[in-house]
């Protein structure tokens, strides 16, 4: 069983508990102390609102059995690495949409693959996200706004996670 699904089982275990003995709480009188059953019960509504707003917006706890369903190899590695667009304030919001595109090189066969698509805002920053980099990869990024304003960086390796923009 992988560390997301036992996550999500262990937030689902403590959500039960605490609605099980808050309910009871609630019912059977003097069960425990409305001190502490006002608490109980604000801590159910906050464990309520929180999975749907924090967990299930951005993680997919069953990504493994989705990988199984696309006929993907479950052994085969699908980290991904974020690429983050310094320097940040050469790329204000007001200038969204970029359009980028990520050469790859690989160092080994000599070969370039190149890929299209639109950077996204992670705290603020510019970044684009790659699939299992190796390293033997060297990776380089172009980047054009909205105004065409083209940015560049050098090949770098993935693990460095910076691309260090300059005009071009």
């Amino acid at each position: 069983m992988n560390m997301k699904k036992v996550l999500f089982y262990t937030f689902i275990f403590i959500f039960l508990a605490t609605a099980i003995i808050t309910l009871l709480g609630l019912i059977v009188d003097d069960l425990i102390a409305p001190g502490y059953l006002d608490k109980l019960f604000y801590l159910l509504i906050a464990e309520t609102i929180a999975p749907v707003i924090a967990l299930f917006k951005k993680t997919n706890f069953f990504e493994e059995d989705q990988n199984k369903n696309e006929g993907q190899d479950q052994d085969q590695d699908t980290s991904k690495v974020s690429i983050v667009m310094l320097p940040k304030e050469s790329f204000p919001r007001s200038s969204d949409p970029h359009t980028c595109t990520i050469t790859i090189f690989n160092q080994d066969t000599d070969e370039e693959q190149t890929i299209d698509g639109s950077p996204k805002r992670a705290n603020g920053y510019l970044s684009m996200f790659l699939i299992s980099p190796t390293e033997q990869e060297l990776v380089k990024v172009k980047l054009v706004s909205s105004s065409n304003e083209i940015w560049e960086s050098d090949y770098f390796s993935p693990s460095v996670v910076k691309a260090e923009m300059e005009k071009v």
